[in-house]
């Protein structure tokens, strides 16, 4: 992890987005009730992207 907090906090939200990507592909091939669960955990690695990224004060 960088030490500046910036770059730390963009490593971080880039990780959620990397992490989002792979449930959101998983859930492709998925029975139903564990494409439900992949479902909700891309989104919500998607928002915690957003909310470090677009999300935060300047």
């Amino acid at each position: 992890m960088p030490s500046d907090p910036g770059a730390a906090i963009r490593e971080l939200a880039a990780a959620e987005r990397r992490a989002s990507d792979a449930h959101a592909d998983a859930l492709v091939h998925a029975p139903p009730e564990l494409a439900r669960l992949l479902a909700s955990l891309a989104a919500a690695d998607a928002a915690h992207a957003y909310l470090l990224t677009e999300g935060s004060p300047s």
